[in-house]
């Protein structure tokens, strides 16, 4: 009950797309829903009416932790992801800016202004070249990305015997996501009350907001501090996790405290929403959502 209006709260199997399309369009990337065995001719006409371009970005609209999004880059690749789709995907305009982060927002119902207890800055797999070692040899050097490098290795537009010069930096996952070699970075150094109002703001747009977290990008540090340029991504319920428990530096028992505060806040905001006459879902509704969701895994 954290969430009233969206499905399960954000816990599982909820729709992407829903949460986007509440949210002012100059805040979000242009997406596109797509109906799982959607002819691709028409696939490729709404992208061209939508006036999207490659490379873009495929995403199941309900998936979690990254699994089944893809940069697309032209219509081939497209053609291999939808093939491959086993649900409704949306397809969004890739936004290329250098800063991507997670900020996690809650608000107490009955109170005008929220909380950002947590705010991560992702930084992406990469690798820089040395002037004589392999792409294969460099990413063997990163314990992040030797986890990965299977999938890496496979992909099209990473060369493993390729060597790049001095200095030269090459990302290696452009997806913004733990289980694909991104690096969370505490960034409770930019909070600050302009984004506290600006998130305040977002929110109200989504009804019955309560608690989650923002996946965004901006076009710099700076942009973002100042609630400038942002485009969020997704939207996620309570299945978010206050990401930055996983920075490198973070202590384990300190990442506990914080979840079991995260779900003390979870259980206060539904205690204050089930008091204003929401309900939660029945037992057979939160069972029939799981069984959709485990099918589409």
């Amino acid at each position: 009950m954290a969430n009233p209006k969206m499905e399960m709260g954000g816990l599982y199997n909820c729709s992407k797309h829903k949460q986007l399309k509440r949210i002012p369009r100059e805040f979000t990337p242009k997406t596109i829903y797509v109906h799982k065995n959607t002819p691709f001719p028409l696939i490729l006409a709404r992208i061209l009416d939508s006036n999207l371009d490659f490379p873009l970005i495929a995403k199941p609209d309900r998936g979690e932790r990254g699994v089944g999004v893809s940069l697309v880059k032209d219509k081939s690749e497209l053609t291999k992801y939808t093939d491959k789709a086993k649900g409704d995907f949306l397809i969004q305009e890739y936004i290329d800016t250098p800063f991507e982060a997670g900020l996690f927002y809650y608000r107490i119902p009955g109170q005008a202004s929220g909380f950002i207890p947590s705010l991560v800055v992702k930084s992406f797999l990469k690798v820089t070249g040395d002037g004589y070692s392999s792409t294969r040899d460099l990413i063997f050097q990163i314990p992040r990305a030797r986890m990965v490098a299977t999938n890496l290795l496979q992909r099209s537009d990473i060369n493993p015997d390729e060597v790049l010069p001095y200095g030269k930096i090459k990302i290696l996952e452009p997806i913004g996501n733990h289980n694909r070699g991104t690096e969370f970075v505490d960034g409770s150094y930019l909070h600050n009350p302009e984004l506290v109002y600006f998130f305040d703001t977002l929110s109200s747009h989504i009804p019955h907001f309560h608690y989650g977290r923002f996946d965004l990008r901006a076009p710099s540090e700076e942009d973002f501090k100042k609630g400038s340029g942002i485009k969020i991504l997704e939207v996620n319920g309570v299945n978010a996790e206050p990401a930055h428990i996983y920075d490198p530096k973070a202590k384990f028992w300190t990442g506990v405290r914080t979840l079991l505060r995260h779900w003390e806040i979870i259980y206060t905001i539904s205690m204050e929403n089930e008091k204003r006459g929401f309900r939660p879902a029945s037992f057979s509704t939160a069972w029939k959502h799981y069984k959709s969701w485990r099918i589409k895994k």
